[in-house]
């Protein structure tokens, strides 16, 4: 019963803990966060480039192409559609090339194909680098979200 009075209010001052939340969700990736996000996407990249790439290295590559349709979407960083859009076609052909037995063979690139994910994953670097802790994380769970809508599965990668 509030007599009349309205309800009191309870203040909360911020800890250094919840300041310290706070300042990690709109900060900027460090060099160590975007070496460890970017490190397996280029060694996938030259693997394929190379030729021998496993269906997990074109899976992080593909992973990182949505990652990167996602950030597009957000509209934290916009422009790159057409050449990300590209890059998921040529990642596609790539696929259905390299599954044509059924089983994953690594397969050679035509010269598109390379350039296309080439692209896509400097555009990737570009957009990491422009992203806060929070927006990256935002970007990744609505890429994880429209795989799993789409019928597909998210593998959980641990370092």
């Amino acid at each position: 019963m509030s007599h009349g009075r309205p309800p009191r209010r309870v203040r909360y001052a911020p800890t250094a803990h919840t300041m310290s939340l706070v300042v990690r969700k709109v900060t900027r990736l460090t060099a160590h966060e975007l070496g460890q996000v970017l490190g397996p996407i280029e060694s996938s990249l030259t693997a394929l480039r190379e030729g021998v790439a496993s269906e997990l290295q074109w899976s992080i590559l593909a992973s990182s192409v949505e990652i990167a349709i996602a950030i597009e979407d957000k509209g934290v960083v916009r422009g790159m559609r057409g050449h990300l859009e590209a890059a998921e076609r040529a990642l596609q052909g790539i696929k259905l090339r390299a599954m044509a037995t059924g089983e994953w063979f690594p397969t050679a690139l035509y010269y598109q194909e390379l350039d296309d994910v080439k692209a896509a994953v400097e555009l990737h670097r570009f957009q990491l680098e422009q992203l806060s802790s929070a927006e990256a994380v935002k970007a990744i769970d609505l890429a994880k979200g429209r795989v799993r809508a789409a019928g597909g599965r998210v593998i959980e990668a641990r370092s």
